[in-house]
């Protein structure tokens, strides 16, 4: 068994959050029915040129140098996106996010506390490595889960993780949409849902219509990644509802979660290229923050944008808690959906 280090949990406190009316909350879930949507002959293919876009978490360096007042606080959960056809998009937050923000149960801005400190080296592989290759990538839920193609500004691609949470709508990490060192947004984002590998796509490669992310994941950036971590949770929006077919995965938030067992799934980018792989580690409650919580599952750079979701073996669900995102050398990391975070994804939601 790996256990995670008890240091880092004294720092994975950086949010104090007010417990909102309701306690949990979950969006719908769909399994599909499994056919393959039809793509267009001779439609868009992957790059084999694929890089990992994982950012560098250094040491020292993170989100305590933050300190927001609350017109700062509330520009930062506005919404910024960009169209495929390179318009952009702004919208304010909503009065939703905005009551979580500023009302009785409020949020509190992020600076109180450290990110964990981290080095510039790679995602992180704990002990043994245990990850174990999805094969059977056409079955319910992995089908959902793809791989996440774009182009950067200087024209290199890079590759992330994602998973379907509605007929349009894919989940993913900010840092794989917009990337502070290359010009920002990615361009002609790619979707491929059940990638069994780089050259086999069961359901089809899919063309992005929209990217959406929090603004304070770029306007709070301070020249390093730990600026922004908070904010790294991002969504596309594709131009067909692949999703009546394959299904999606229900998201979620519950505020006394804690001791489960995580599920990752993924394209990590030490494996063969574009094969899906599995990590499972348990999470203590001590390892839970508000806007985030870690853990030793054993992932690596391609893997960003994973969705973490739980397994209930009883009703045989699986509801989405967070993306992975980030590492330190004594532990990995996932931004949670939290109760304004699902207010967010509800609203970007088709």
């Amino acid at each position: 068994m790996k256990y995670l280090h008890t240091k880092l949990l004294a720092a994975a406190a950086i949010f104090v959050v007010a417990a909102p009316a309701l306690a949990l909350e979950v969006s719908s879930g769909n399994e599909g029915n499994g056919e393959s949507p039809r793509a267009a002959p001779g439609g868009a293919t992957l790059s084999d040129r694929g890089i990992d876009l994982t950012p560098k978490l250094e040491d020292g360096l993170d989100s305590r140098n933050i300190q927001l007042d609350p017109a700062a606080t509330e520009r930062s959960y506005g919404t910024i996106g960009r169209k495929a056809n390179g318009e952009t998009i702004t919208a304010p937050p909503s009065d939703e996010i905005k009551r979580a923000l500023f009302g009785d149960q409020k949020t509190e801005a992020p600076g109180t506390e450290p990110l964990p400190e981290g080095n510039e080296g790679t995602r992180q592989v704990f002990g043994a490595d245990d990850r174990v290759q999805i094969t059977n990538t056409q079955a319910y839920p992995f089908r959902t889960i793809g791989l996440l193609q774009g182009q950067t500004a200087s024209g290199s691609f890079g590759n992330c993780s994602a998973t379907l949470i509605g007929p349009r709508t894919v989940l993913t990490a900010a840092h794989c949409l917009y990337n502070h060192d290359d010009g920002g947004w990615l361009s002609n984002i790619l979707f491929a849902p059940g990638l069994i590998d780089i050259q086999n796509a069961p359901f089809g490669v899919w063309e992005y219509e929209e990217a959406y992310i929090f603004e304070g994941f770029v306007s709070n950036y301070q020249g390093f990644y730990g600026s922004v971590v908070p904010w790294d949770i991002g969504v596309v929006i594709l131009k067909d509802p692949i999703g009546d077919q394959l299904g999606w995965l229900p998201y979620g938030y519950d505020n006394n979660l804690g001791n489960f067992l995580a599920n990752i799934v993924g394209y990590p980018g030490d494996k063969p290229a574009g094969t899906m792989w599995r990590a499972t580690c348990e999470v203590p409650t001590e390892a839970m923050a508000d806007f985030w919580f870690q853990y030793l599952c054993d992932t690596y750079p391609g893997s960003s944008g994973s969705s973490v979701y739980i397994f209930n073996p009883q009703d045989k669900s699986r509801v989405v808690y967070g993306i992975n995102v980030a590492e330190s050398p004594d532990a990995n990391t996932a931004v949670r959906i939290n109760a304004l975070y699902f207010e967010w994804l509800e609203s970007l939601w088709k």
